[in-house]
């Protein structure tokens, strides 16, 4: 084999070790955020050390910080993953041009992303009822968007003689996230009524009653007298 063909395997080789270094460590950031989802759920963000992260993914501390500068960086970027998802749910569910088929869909791909993502609920609501800043901040950044999102929906709706002229979005948003949310931190206190609350039929009658009770209450005398 002449020099160029040795240089091309090696190039060759070397490209395929950085691949596998970059997917190794794509994969332990993964690990350490799922790591720090769960103990950031179970303990708050004051309660987690670097060094608790660190000793469940099972990694050295020094190897934590060469994927993380900082268990605040950890945190923001979980925080920004959740608002994110949200929005994404928000732009993937009002496409078919069927406004209230969409909402159904919308109140569905957000349930199930609250009963996949439990956790996330957890960081949640226990940050903003310490007031955390991270929290609050994501929160200014991101909420305005998914108002706005909303806004648009209930326009489009009212000029379509679909909904109501006097819904306020923030009220609705409002009303909406704590229908949805209520279900699964009263776990403990539904579980004796619902039998498996948290299957697949139970989340389909909660989506049902949700959209029914929050449809129908916005839906214009034109709308309901049509049906």
């Amino acid at each position: 084999m002449n020099k160029r063909g040795t240089r091309t395997l090696m190039n060759d080789s070397r490209i395929s070790e950085d691949t596998k270094i970059r997917k190794k460590g794509k994969k332990t950031r993964e690990k350490i955020l799922k790591v720090a989802t769960k103990l950031f759920a179970k303990y708050g963000f004051a309660g987690t050390s670097m060094d608790d992260i660190a000793d469940r993914v099972g990694i050295r501390k020094a190897s934590l910080y060469h994927h993380f500068s900082s268990k605040q960086e950890i945190y923001e970027e979980l925080i920004e993953r959740v608002f994110s998802e949200i929005i994404k749910i928000f732009q993937v569910s009002f496409s078919s041009g069927n406004i209230l088929k969409d909402a159904e869909n919308f109140i569905n791909k957000i349930m199930n992303f609250v009963l996949q993502n439990e956790d996330y609920v957890k960081i949640l609501l226990r940050e903003l009822l310490d007031e955390n800043l991270p929290v609050k901040q994501f929160a200014l950044e991101y909420v305005p968007k998914i108002l706005s999102f909303g806004s648009e929906i209930l326009e489009r709706g009212r000029k379509e003689g679909i909904f109501k002229d006097d819904i306020d979005p923030i009220q609705l948003s409002i009303t909406l996230t704590g229908a949805i949310i209520i279900y699964f931190v009263f776990r403990p206190v539904i579980e004796p009524f619902i039998k498996s609350p948290f299957s697949k039929k139970a989340i389909a009658d909660r989506v049902k009653h949700i959209s029914d009770i929050m449809l129908y209450g916005i839906l214009s005398d034109r709308t309901i007298g049509g049906k």
